[in-house]
């Protein structure tokens, strides 16, 4: 913005304050201005670069009174036009740009540099048709221009994927001709305009016209990437469905680059369908001379590049190869049998490969073509291979290779259930084998960097995951605390293994102590879009413990990185625009409107919401204003249910695990549909109770025309309150299934509150409170005669009983004793934490019932008064019933509130390392050390939970005491 090519007066005058905005002298940039200012008043560009420089100094309210002002005047330079426009991304007003650009336009129709800005704020909005509009404007300015031609092109394309229908018979037809009348006239200069035709042809499916562009002089143009001509062509051949042509293709590319994966399994792919229609080349037409047709030949085929690959760098891609024909084979269920079996391939590829940490990750997606048998001999077989392992003492490896050898057989072992189906007192003497292996096995890694991973670390997982396996069939928690000890020991010698961190993070919420993992994951230094695909590592665990304060910080950063990436993805679809790039546009979209639609995301906006309306609210007056701020329009979805995305990364911890024992596919599948019911709870929880709050103010006249928004067009909030409150009843019906807990496998999913919610009768707890409103307000409404004595006396004391027996179900020590052992129940806070969170909303809804009640209350005492000769008329019970359920849920308030302080280690004076919650697995100072320091994490995180939730409910102890009628 700084460099321009020529230099005038005004741009003498602007220059110090480009260098100070560039400098982040914002304050400077301020008085620079000023003094440009004294001297042109009426200087647009100044007054824009004193508003940004105000924006970035936070001081947003002066600095948007100047942007009106110079908006007003429709201003056409272009430098102040370009300082608008930075000002309005970064307030993220991009209607505004729009209209910026459109008023400049109207002014300068024939200015190239305004259209393009046009064209380009069109982009950020979305808005297709007005791209292609102003796209075609810009080709009718400049019709030399290619750019501006396919950009309309492109913008069409765009509105077909918008509405499908409309762009099968009218957008793509349309964008197919205009592509076309160019290609015959000759106009086609760059690979760019082939790629966007390309992409037309395919959307359009016309994939023998594709095939035919890719092979013509058009081509020849698509040299930026080595072999796509080649590569598109076997993709295109796969879709006709061309199996000859595509396997010949394949096979041509995989001679190219013989360890290009994808290439092997669409060759394999290739030649079993080819086997299976049991097609075979005519006699004398040698054009299928290069085709394989059966999996033999495949074979075969494999044996030669390995033979001719044997003087070169050793490749992973052929070995492999021929055990993912061999599973191809069986998952279709062929019936013709191969010369090999897959037993000496794991053998031969371990001979090579057992070396390398990618080796067990390898073998383990093809464990399951071997039986039980097989499995125990390719151990046996691949254990005689290492003298380390033919004594029945533990003998250390020699060198890094070794070791690495010896972690692979481990991996498999446990991969294949060997070791699930020893005893548990075989697995303990292992656990402590792989201990005793990890410690020496730091020898080899002592003059690495800090940021490498210690190469014994496999060992230090592997026995802390023997003791999460021992701990799923025993439930005795002394193992979890004995497994991080362990890691918290590793993790000093190898801080930069992710793995450590994510288990130890999974272990510690598992135990219910939260307050270690925020520096855990915050060590893991997650950025960008790892806050969509890795948050959910701590997001399930953050409100459920307690930590509401570590909440909000982690809700607000999660929540920012999804608003900038709106932003910065409007940024890369204008440089693809710009730079012809139109096979990523789409892309981009995509990426786009995957992130607005993760579950991870919409769920960061509800629960920040609905902890805000806890944690901030201490009188109802408070929860009032918070609805307004939040401009809740409980009418509004905010996103349809059915396009949530799952973008979690649920592959990050590594476990190699026996599938037959933990099925990892069937829990994602489960952890998704299990999310996507519980944020549409949570959703309609959080419109519900807006709907409500709104409801008690409109119920008084005292709501505001907020926005200056026609309230004469607004639906009703009694309507929207009831459909609300229907489709929260319906969604409860068809979710009964999750009322029962699903196992879900450590290394695996967390699971959410659902069950806890559904099982506890959370639920009915707050559809009986929002019935009750409900109630209340058609008292107003209808008058006292509408009496409804089931509704009454539920209002007394339904929903104070649940909570209360509920209190007594969950309230109990956090250390408990089991047998004679100590051990501390993580559960207790989890269940008194999720408590707290339903009877804040009760309360809400309560303050709903008294902003309604209290004007019926006086209205009828005013009444009363006035009929003085006529007999007294008893009080409607509906106030002393209210009053009888505030009384109650005060009672249960302060009640949860002990039940609370009764958890908190330091309220009653307990030391937990003095507890023998644990024994140690080895004789070690540094381990009882280390454990020491873990106690006083735990006790730390247990006490801020504690100290949070208690500050939460005289909270609502407060609200309670404000809402007595």
């Amino acid at each position: 913005m700084a460099s321009r090519s020529h230099v005038d007066v005004n741009e003498r005058r602007l220059r110090p304050i480009y260098d100070c905005l560039d400098n982040g002298n914002n304050k400077k940039a301020v008085q620079e201005a000023d003094k440009v200012l004294k001297k042109q008043k009426d200087l647009q560009c100044a007054k824009i670069l004193k508003a940004l420089a105000l924006l970035r100094l936070g001081r947003h309210d002066d600095s948007s009174n100047l942007l009106d002002e110079v908006h007003a005047q429709h201003p056409v330079d272009e430098a102040t036009l370009q300082a608008m426009c930075i000002c309005y991304r970064e307030t993220y007003k991009l209607e505004a740009i729009v209209d910026m650009y459109e008023n400049a336009h109207k002014l300068k129709p024939e200015n190239e540099e305004i259209l393009s800005a046009l064209f380009m704020a069109y982009v950020r909005m979305g808005n297709y048709k007005k791209q292609q509009q102003t796209a075609m404007s810009l080709h009718r300015l400049q019709p030399q221009k290619n750019p501006y031609y396919f950009w309309a092109i492109m913008s069409i394309v765009m509105q077909s994927h918008t509405d499908k229908r409309l762009g099968a018979i009218m957008f793509l037809p349309l964008a197919d001709r205009m592509t076309k009348k160019y290609v015959e006239e000759g106009k086609i200069n760059a690979e760019a305009e082939v790629q966007l035709y390309l992409i037309i042809l395919e959307l359009m499916e016309k994939y023998e016209e594709t095939l035919n562009l890719l092979k013509g002089p058009l081509g020849e143009k698509l040299t930026s990437e080595l072999l796509y001509q080649e590569t598109r062509e076997a993709e295109l051949y796969t879709k006709l469905e061309r199996w000859p042509e595509a396997n010949a293709a394949y096979k041509k590319l995989i001679k190219e680059y013989p360890d290009h994966w994808i290439n092997w399994q669409n060759y394999i792919s290739s030649c079993i369908k080819l086997e299976s229609t049991d097609w075979t080349p005519l006699e004398n037409d040698d054009s299928y001379s290069e085709v394989h047709y059966t999996s033999e030949m495949a074979l075969t085929f494999i044996q030669e590049i390995l033979t001719w690959q044997a003087d070169n760098r050793l490749l992973r891609g052929p070995y492999l190869a021929r055990l993912e024909l061999i599973k191809v084979l069986r998952q279709t269920g062929s019936s013709k049998p191969l010369s090999v079996s897959p037993l000496p391939l794991m053998i031969e590829y371990y001979e090579l490969f057992g070396d390398k940490f990618c080796c067990v990750e390898d073998l383990t997606i093809y464990t399951d073509l071997l039986s039980e048998q097989e499995g125990q001999q390719l151990i046996d077989t691949l254990s005689e291979t290492l003298d380390m392992c033919k004594t029945s003492d533990i003998t250390f490896a020699s060198n890094v290779k070794q070791m690495q050898r010896h972690v692979t057989i481990c991996k498999l072992k446990r991969n294949l259930g060997i070791f699930h189906r020893q005893p548990i007192e075989h697995r303990l003497v292992l656990t402590k084998e792989f201990l005793s292996r990890h410690q020496h096995g730091l020898d080899f890694g002592k003059d690495l960097l800090t940021t490498d991973v210690q190469f014994s670390d496999s060992y230090l997982l592997l026995a802390v995951h023997l003791l999460v396996d021992i701990w799923e069939e025993t439930e005795d928690t002394k193992y979890l605390w004995q497994g991080i000890v362990q890691l918290e020991k590793g993790m000093k010698k190898s801080i930069s293994n992710f793995q450590i961190k994510v288990l130890l993070m999974r272990l510690y919420c598992i135990m219910g102590v939260y307050g270690p993992c925020h520096t855990l994951y915050e060590s893991l230094e997650v950025k960008h879009i790892m806050n969509d695909t890795l948050g959910h590592t701590i997001f399930n665990h953050i409100g459920r413990l307690g930590h509401f304060m570590a909440a909000c910080a982690t809700y607000g950063s999660m929540l920012k990185f999804f608003a900038v990436n709106h932003k910065e993805t409007a940024e890369y679809l204008i440089a693809s625009y710009k730079y012809g790039s139109f096979n990523k546009i789409n892309e981009f979209v995509k990426f786009r409107n995957r992130l607005q639609n993760s579950i991870q995301y919409i769920s960061a906006q509800v629960e920040s919401m609905l902890l805000d309306m806890g944690m901030e609210t201490s009188k109802h007056q408070k929860t009032e204003l918070m609805v307004s701020y939040m401009a809740l329009a409980p009418d509004k979805e905010r996103t349809p249910y059915e396009d949530l995305c799952d973008n979690r990364d649920l592959s990050l911890m590594r476990a190699w695990a026996c599938p037959v024992k933990c099925n990892i596919k069937e829990a994602e599948e489960y952890s998704f549909k299990e999310e996507k019911a519980w944020i549409q709870v949570r959703d309609l929880s959080l419109r519900i109770l807006g709907a409500c709050v709104i409801l008690g103010q409109q119920s008084v006249g005292n709501i505001n025309n907020r926005n200056g928004v026609d309230h004469e067009k607004v639906r009703p909030m009694n309507e929207v309150l009831e459909d609300l409150i229907k489709q929260f009843k319906d969604h409860l019906t068809n979710i009964q299934e999750f009322s029962k807990p699903y196992k879900y496998p450590t290394q695996g999913p967390y699971p959410t509150k659902l069950s806890s919610y559904l099982s506890d009768n959370h639920s009915q707890i707050f559809t009986q409170m929002v019935d009750t409103v409900v109630y209340v307000y058609k008292l107003q409404e209808e008058g006292f005669n509408s009496k409804d004595d089931e509704q009454e006396e539920k209002l007394k004391s339904c929903v104070p009983n649940i909570l209360e027996g509920l209190l007594s179900k969950h309230r109990c020590s956090l250390v408990q004793s089991e047998n004679d052992n100590k051990c501390v129940n993580p559960k207790v806070l989890e269940n008194l934490v999720f408590l707290s969170e339903t009877l804040s909303h009760v309360v809400i809804l309560t303050g709903v019932c008294l902003r309604i009640l209290k004007p019926l209350k006086s209205s009828f005492n005013k009444k009363s008064k006035k009929k003085k000769d006529a007999s007294p008329v008893a009080m409607p019970s509906i106030f002393e019933n209210y009053n009888q359920h505030l009384t109650a849920l005060e009672t249960v308030a302060k009640d949860l509130h002990q039940a609370v302080l009764d958890i908190d280690p330091v309220f009653l004076s307990i030391d937990l390392s003095n507890l023998s919650l644990t024994e140690p697995l080895t004789v070690d100072e540094e381990d009882a050390a280390i454990e020491k320091d873990m106690w006083k994490k735990v006790e730390k995180s247990y006490q801020v939970s504690a100290w949070e939730v208690t500050e939460f409910l005289h909270n609502k102890m407060q609200y309670l005491n404000d809402l007595k009628l």
